[in-house]
């Protein structure tokens, strides 16, 4: 078994669905080792337990809850320089956790798994939250919610401020309902990172990393029909004719009345041409 198989087996192994929840850190790492052989997961948990320890550091007894993550993003997001890679914003690497804690660049989704995993070790447990073209952090406390975002050097803002954020963001005015401030399971996470990575490597025409991106979604949610249909374009990109048939029929199978069903069972009838016509 090669390199690759041993992190997508360990990979499948960790979020297999009966595991309710798992280790995100560990789950982010093994899709990097997948793609590159250079990647060291223990390496790269080292550095997540080593900045842990010099934000320890910089904790004291007295401080309550607000200033422990104050002293956290200073130090991760204005110390260390822990940011947004604007300049090269569709590198794959701003979404490879190794990548991210070597470079101190990227994604807002990968550098809130840096912030998740240092905090964790530190006794701060955040949670995702998802807005309109923005992604915070959120931890609860004995009052308000805690925010902090991760785009901006692990500032600490208000649920208020979150709506400006979105409004800046999107470039007009957002009504952020409670619905917006429900948090993301690690599932959801990563099928995001995931599916992030997947439209990164499509753009650079790299469908194989792009279908192995598409192949981890699947493992955590083989009922994501955008995902089947994706992963079908890819395979007739590919000419890989007969599995792009096989995504599109269990698309059909999970959702026979689909507004486009019509569509996908024409594309389905051609794919069989394509087949025919290379026999």
């Amino acid at each position: 078994m090669d390199k690759k198989q041993v992190y997508r087996e360990l990979f499948a192994n960790l979020v297999k669905p009966t595991q309710r929840d798992f280790d995100l850190a560990k789950g982010a790492l093994y899709i990097a080792a997948e793609d590159s052989p250079i990647v060291n997961v223990e390496e790269s948990t080292t550095k997540l337990d080593d900045l842990a320890e010099k934000v320890r550091e910089h904790l004291k007894p007295s401080m309550d809850l607000p200033a422990k993550l104050k002293t956290l993003g200073s130090y991760l997001g204005e110390t260390q320089g822990y940011s947004d890679n604007v300049e090269d914003q569709f590198n794959p690497g701003n979404l490879y956790l190794d990548q991210v804690l070597s470079r101190r660049r990227g994604m807002t989704i990968a550098l809130s798994l840096v912030y998740m995993e240092v905090g964790a070790r530190l006794g701060m447990f955040f949670e995702i939250i998802n807005l309109p073209n923005r992604l915070v952090i959120r931890t609860p406390s004995q009052g308000e919610d805690i925010y902090l975002d991760p785009h901006h050097h692990g500032e600490i803002i208000t649920r208020e401020e979150c709506g400006k954020l979105t409004e800046k963001a999107s470039g007009h005015t957002v009504h952020l309902s409670e619905e917006f401030f429900k948090p993301c399971t690690k599932r959801q996470l990563l099928v995001n990172l995931l599916s992030n990575l997947k439209m990164m490597h499509v753009r650079r025409r790299d469908y194989s990393q792009a279908i192995a991106a598409a192949d981890r979604v699947a493992l955590l949610d083989p009922y994501m029909g955008s995902n089947l249909k994706e992963r079908a374009w890819m395979f007739y990109r590919t000419h890989n004719y007969s599995r792009a048939i096989e995504d599109l029929e269990t698309y059909l199978d999970l959702n026979p009345v689909a507004d486009d069903a019509d569509s996908v069972r024409a594309q389905i009838k051609n794919l069989w041409d394509n087949l025919a016509s290379m026999n």
